[in-house]
């Protein structure tokens, strides 16, 4: 399929709007993709991928789990826009924003389905076309029983890797701008400055050859880190959401690694529970995180980590209602 580049015109209004938010409803409709064609995501999400491959969603034939995997395992490039609404707020939660699915309008459900199958809505979903609130009820009943099975268990461990990002995305802008942060989010995107104003043009799309230009008008844009959008970044901008930008997650590799084990000189040195907590924050974490993840109490979690911070080891900075701890410079010398 020919490959084209979209070019978003942001003005000085939409500048001042970015914001960055989190969205579980869209890693509830990726993961659901990855699912279905595990082998697009390299491998990165196999623990996972492993784990879930038999749920109900998947391997069910009842036209209930058929018409979900039709909403959601559609063309390589596109999912129904109304099935993920741009985040309203930066930690939405997904009964919040499957809230927002069920209340769509009934002439966007069919817009965006007719968009996304231009050729002809698959048989499962024409019913959604007929009664789009109706269907969406019980679509948006089966997308929750999902996520209580597969999202939600692995939810505080995703969500600290998404707020780590945003932390550091946030910082980038701030202290290089927005030609460094965009361009450290992923390969396809490039930011050209203007007076006042910037475009962000985003490579690798699929559509007739030549680029597609968006003026964003004074509607801003919202950047939404995802761990299941890898390897790619997905683009909305049609009414009537916020345009909004998802992209891959920094650290998503490590997502589902084993447990590091405290190493011999370090545990000598620092103590094994300072080691390995040390060592577990290659990817910054939350206390209630770490405590997951150690089986140790969240008071003595805590306890060890400002011991850490107060050598210089780690830092706690607060994002949202959560405070990530990361390891510093001095740290990661200790682990070269």
């Amino acid at each position: 399929m020919p490959r084209t580049t979209i070019v978003l015109t942001l003005g000085a209004a939409d500048l001042g709007l970015l914001r960055w938010a989190i969205s579980p409803a869209w890693e509830l409709l990726a993961s659901i993709r990855a699912l279905h064609a595990p082998a697009a995501y390299g491998g990165i999400h196999m623990p996972w991928l492993t784990e879930h491959r038999d749920d109900p969603l998947l391997r069910s034939t009842g036209p209930e789990a058929v018409r979900t995997r039709a909403l959601t395992a559609g063309p390589r490039d596109h999912l129904p826009g109304f099935l993920a609404p741009t985040p309203a707020s930066p930690l939405a939660t997904v009964d919040d924003e499957l809230r927002l699915v069920a209340g769509t309008r009934a002439d966007v459900v069919r817009r965006d389905l007719r968009g996304v199958f231009p050729d002809g809505v698959p048989r499962a979903l024409a019913p959604m076309l007929r009664a789009p609130r109706r269907e969406l009820t019980a679509a948006v009943r089966d997308l929750r029983a999902y996520w209580e099975r597969a999202l939600a268990p692995a939810w505080p461990r995703i969500r600290g890797l998404l707020e780590s990002d945003i932390h550091h995305r946030a910082r980038t802008l701030t202290e290089r701008g927005p030609a460094a942060m965009f361009g450290g989010i992923h390969g396809d995107l490039t930011w050209q400055a203007h007076a006042g104003s910037g475009t962000l043009s985003v490579a690798n799309r699929a559509g007739p050859a030549g680029p597609r230009r968006r003026v964003l008008d004074g509607r801003g844009l919202v950047l939404v880190p995802s761990a299941f959008a890898w390897p790619r970044v997905w683009v909305k901008t049609s009414e009537p959401w916020t345009p909004v930008l998802r992209y891959p997650v920094r650290g998503v590799a490590a997502l589902w690694g084993a447990e590091a084990g405290a190493r011999p000189d370090l545990a000598a040195a620092l103590g094994a529970t300072r080691a390995r907590l040390l060592l577990l924050l290659d990817t910054p974490a939350t206390t209630d995180e770490l405590s997951r993840r150690t089986g140790l109490a969240a008071g003595g979690v805590s306890v060890q980590l400002h011991k850490l911070a107060a050598a210089g080891l780690v830092r706690g900075h607060r994002t949202g209602r959560s405070v990530l701890y990361a390891r510093t410079g001095r740290g990661d010398a200790l682990l070269a």
